[in-house]
């Protein structure tokens, strides 16, 4: 019996909100804003390498405050599902 209300509480305590932070990523495509990654070097450098021409553009400014994927939808020719899936993955790398 107390085997088991020890191995519960263990178990509960690896799925706080905290623990499970540590495995987020810091940066994601569908919750971080633009402006967010831009403000960060390594970020910045990863959107530089996935999608150039989108991060070259000064246009790119006045979407500071959406994310990748809230932008795609105003122009999906410039976001396509396989360089935000890139992206994410380059993003997923940043500790």
């Amino acid at each position: 019996m107390i085997r088991s209300l020890m191995a519960a509480v263990a178990f509960a305590a690896a799925l706080t909100p905290a623990a499970l932070a540590q495995d987020a990523p810091k940066f994601s495509v569908k919750t971080s804003t633009i402006g967010q990654i831009l403000d960060h070097p390594e970020a910045k450098a990863a959107f530089t390498k996935v999608l150039p021409e989108v991060a070259a553009n000064d246009q790119i400014e006045s979407a500071r405050d959406m994310t990748f994927d809230d932008v795609k939808g105003y122009a999906p020719e410039y976001f396509p599902d396989a360089k935000l899936a890139e992206l994410d993955a380059e993003l997923a790398k940043i500790k």
